[in-house]
């Protein structure tokens, strides 16, 4: 009988009542379809992966991690806080045992929320990850925490609300801020002086592939996270890499990131961006939530999947092996 390798909480959270515009990409279809999908394919038919519904962060836990102009009501939507609190459920889960990984399929998304918020930053209004750290640190004590971010955009407000922070370890795999917004996220930038070295900037370069990102996971991130020793891993499960995205200009699939999260092996996976609504998030999540299952995913294959056209130039091989090692002196 099929059964997962490790416990799995999905959270989910496709914010009804909030949307940008109706048609703009960071509207509830994100996860709709996504839910539709996971139900399709008996994901929750399977003994040990459980959906759980969210709770709501309050103004305080949103206080935790920010100062908010004039007052979080200013900034925030009730939408926003039960975002924060899919990710906090997704964090209890983990941390009282009830789970041995979670999934916060949740939306509006929160990681160009700065620690200063006077308003909307690329779709994010408060920072979802910093909300939920600073939750379980609150009720669990001062944990050592590393977040990786896989999104295609740099994530700019969780480097600042940890850039003066020794606990807390961020890396960010990105396309560099060059080609794209938020046009940050250099190596040079480092953390603050009581911190330098505990923020990882990965800018690569657009086209780049699975082989790529799996290069610098398995020869940057898992070193820098070995040493540092992290109580909790958290990845800001982004998915705009992806071939098909419309904003972007990655050539990550489906497969490519259910790897990365087994090689990752993140105790939470928190939903960031991703717009490819139809042909990339509902296969993307699925791999994902396999991979966090410890469950095979070597049949997630989403529609459109040319690997000739996927395939990274040798160029930017190239390119992404010589860095890799800078990076990490």
């Amino acid at each position: 009988m099929l059964k997962a390798k490790r416990k799995l909480g999905v959270v989910f959270f496709p914010a009804y009542d909030w949307a940008i515009s109706a048609t703009h990409p960071e509207r509830q279809e994100r996860l709709l379809y996504t839910q539709d999908q996971l139900r399709e394919e008996g994901l929750f038919d399977i003994p040990g992966v459980t959906e759980y519904k969210p709770e709501l962060a309050s103004w305080l836990d949103v206080d935790r991690a920010h100062f908010c102009f004039p007052d979080v009501e200013s900034v925030a939507t009730q939408s926003h806080c039960v975002s924060a609190g899919g990710a906090i459920r997704a964090a209890k889960l983990v941390m009282e045992r009830e789970a041995d990984r979670a999934f916060a399929l949740i939306r509006p998304p929160g990681h160009h929320a700065m620690k200063v918020v006077h308003g909307s930053r690329g779709f994010c209004n408060i920072n979802i990850e910093a909300v939920m750290i600073e939750w379980v640190r609150e009720h669990y004590g001062r944990k050592r925490v590393a977040i990786v971010d896989t999104d295609c955009h740099h994530g700019d407000g969780t480097q600042d609300i940890y850039w003066h922070d020794p606990d807390t370890l961020f890396i960010s795999l990105h396309q560099d801020g060059r080609t794209l917004y938020p046009g940050t996220g250099f190596p040079m930038e480092a953390g603050g002086p009581r911190a330098l070295g505990r923020t990882i900037n990965v800018p690569l370069p657009p086209g780049t592939s699975d082989e790529g990102f799996l290069h610098v996971i398995d020869n940057l991130v898992l070193p820098i996270l070995s040493d540092f020793k992290p109580d909790l891993i958290v990845n800001s499960a982004g998915q705009d890499n992806h071939f098909s995205d419309p904003i972007t200009d990655m050539n990550f699939s489906a497969r490519g990131y259910a790897v990365l999260s087994e090689r990752l092996g993140p105790h939470l996976a928190v939903l960031e961006g991703g717009y490819a609504i139809q042909g990339a998030l509902p296969y993307v999540n699925l791999g994902i939530a396999l991979a966090l299952a410890g469950l095979d995913y070597s049949h997630v294959r989403e529609p459109g999947l040319d690997p000739d056209k996927c395939r990274q130039s040798a160029k930017i091989t190239e390119y992404i092996k010589e860095i890799t090692p800078q990076i990490a002196d």
